[in-house]
């Protein structure tokens, strides 16, 4: 019935398999998990145990594909005809998890995708990831209908096999970073159904504020792979639509000079305390500009 196929990278596992594990003991349904490390320095250890005592499919991948090709990889181990693709670093909400997904599914699926939620809570109001998650990313079934497609992530995520395998993660992308993006616009392409549902994880993994604006740079840098090779329409995605607006007005030198000047005061800004969604979305931009300079 159904593959829960989840990519590791260093991240402890183990109260994810625990808490799956009880779910699927609930069900009357068969059900696998699956997991590969993708060549993980930390907890390396702790997942192989979980692993062992869990009875997983588990590998440890002797070296680092990256998760669109971990997953790709996960997807051709799996026996049944629906995939959950999961990250490592959530928990589900709920206790009834799996079984309200089981409960959607039906010959017509294509693709259900549950949401994600960060917790709401004091401990992180300086933290630029947790605000940007919160805030921007976290959306409601309500706001994620109104685009179905690139309100999708794999994070959380049913699709029917046969599906997944005629799309697959593209493989050019290698490092972190809208790999999502690119696998939802394939989805787009096929007109594929996709049904939202509020059946949410909870992110669990908030990297420190320097952190996160490292990781993405190295997502923003992906972008420029997709943006070169014309993979996705730059109207489908508002910081390529903001690109293009500032070439036809013959601004984008201007800004990239600016954000070249400021750089570095706005990188401080932004692993501080003080940092804002709104000043992250223009490091993105600016770091974008820089990185597509002629």
């Amino acid at each position: 019935m159904l593959s829960i196929v989840i990519p590791i990278y260093n991240f402890d596992i183990s109260p994810l398999i625990k808490e799956l594990h009880e779910q699927i003991t609930e069900l009357k349904k068969p059900v696998e998990i699956i997991t590969f490390d993708d060549h993980s320095t930390s907890f390396v250890n702790e997942n192989h145990n979980t692993a062992k005592k869990f009875n997983l499919n588990y590998r440890y991948l002797e070296q680092n594909l990256g998760r669109g090709r971990a997953i790709n990889l996960l997807a051709n181990s799996a026996k049944f005809d629906y995939l959950l693709i999961l990250d490592c670093d959530i928990m589900p909400e709920s206790k009834s998890f799996l079984t309200k997904y089981l409960e959607e599914i039906s010959h017509e699926t294509d693709v259900i995708y549950g949401g994600r939620k960060h917790e709401a809570s004091e401990k992180y109001k300086t933290n630029l990831r947790w605000k940007y998650g919160y805030y921007y990313e976290d959306k409601s079934v309500k706001d994620r209908v109104k685009n179905p497609y690139l309100s999708t992530l794999t994070n959380n995520l049913i699709i029917k096999r046969e599906l997944f395998n005629q799309i697959k993660f593209n493989e050019v992308l290698n490092n972190y970073g809208h790999e999502d993006t690119l696998f939802a616009y394939e989805l787009k392409k096929k007109q594929a159904h996709i049904k939202h549902i509020d059946n949410p994880v909870v992110h669990k993994d908030i990297d420190e504020n320097a952190v996160f604006v490292t990781k993405n740079e190295s997502s923003i840098r992906n972008l420029k792979t997709i943006y070169d090779l014309n993979l996705i329409p730059s109207e489908e995605l508002q910081i390529l639509k903001t690109y293009e607006t500032l070439k036809k007005l013959k601004l984008k030198n201007l800004f990239t000079f600016i954000f070249l000047r400021f750089e570095n005061k706005i990188k401080d800004r932004l692993a501080s305390k003080h940092n804002s969604v709104f000043l992250f979305n223009i490091y993105k931009l600016g770091y974008f500009c820089k990185i597509n300079r002629s």
